[in-house]
């Protein structure tokens, strides 16, 4: 698919990713957290960014953004348009497999034991349409039982940049939220959206870097199709041509043995095997 400077956004996953592998993308992405967790946020290091197959036969999965901040690993996802209860699903997955990965750790004795202390976060950056209905602006989704009893350091976030652009714009909150919106806009866009904000132009410099590298399809529908039917057209002549190349030289080689050409003669000619030649001779 085609994209350009005035349709590209940080909402779409690929862009988002190769937003955050940028040169400043730990500064751009700790920005956008800290507006999510409400509270500071330093990135001490990208963990592996591609959780495991299940299997040998299953093809490497989309790059995934894991992270390590002071007492927290935390998964970004990116959903966008629709996020339905399948992708709810599917997150939630994504987050366990996290979970079972760093939940187990060694005490002060070298000791085995499960990491009650560390909190495993995902947080899922929604845009657009979703089956989840809600007016909240970032929904916390804890694990446990009716009971009350919940795994304390295992969470999730559901960040809903609709209603987070519809609460600011209503009461005039912007500031709060400024790196969420800026992930929903266009280059376009992004040029009057706090200016002089160091984070946002960074982001704008990544997000124009992966436009111009992303790869812009340069013809029309009808020109394809016009394409198509030329390149059909000339497959089928040059196809002719060598057919009637290929059947002048079958002539000739009858000709010359029908003269007395010896075959070994024939074929030094005309650059086949005596086999190939005896071959076309037999041939009626």
């Amino acid at each position: 698919m085609s994209k350009n400077n005035n349709t590209v956004k940080g909402s779409d996953d690929n862009c988002f990713k190769s937003i955050v592998a940028s040169p400043k993308g730990k500064e751009i992405l700790e920005s956008i957290l800290k507006q999510v967790l409400k509270s500071d946020v330093e990135i001490i290091e990208f963990v592996n960014t591609e959780l495991g197959k299940f299997n040998k036969n299953v093809k490497n999965k989309r790059t995934d953004i894991i992270v390590k901040i002071d007492g927290i690993i935390a998964n970004v996802e990116v959903n966008t348009n629709d996020y339905i209860y399948s992708k709810f699903f599917r997150n939630f997955v994504y987050l366990v497999s996290l979970f079972s990965r760093y939940c187990v750790k060694e005490n002060k004795n070298k000791k085995k034991i499960y990491d009650t202390i560390t909190n495993i976060i995902q947080i899922n950056l929604n845009f657009g349409v979703t089956d989840i209905k809600t007016d909240k602006l970032i929904l916390e989704n804890r694990f446990g039982n009716a009971e009350g009893h919940i795994i304390k350091n295992l969470v999730s976030y559901d960040v809903f940049v609709d209603n987070i652009k519809k609460f600011c714009y209503d009461n005039d909150e912007i500031e709060q939220y400024k790196y969420l919106l800026m992930l929903d806009m266009t280059l376009d866009e992004l040029r009057s959206f706090y200016p002089s904000d160091e984070i946002i132009k960074e982001y704008g410099d990544a997000l124009m870097k992966y436009s111009e590298d992303t790869f812009i399809y340069p013809y029309s529908e009808e020109e394809e199709k016009e394409m198509l039917h030329n390149t059909e057209l000339d497959i089928a002549y040059n196809d002719g041509v060598e057919k009637g190349i290929e059947q002048k030289e079958i002539e000739m080689i009858k000709n010359f043995y029908k003269i007395g050409t010896p075959v070994e003669d024939i074929a030094k000619a005309s650059n086949l095997s005596v086999d190939e030649v005896n071959k076309i001779l037999k041939e009626k």
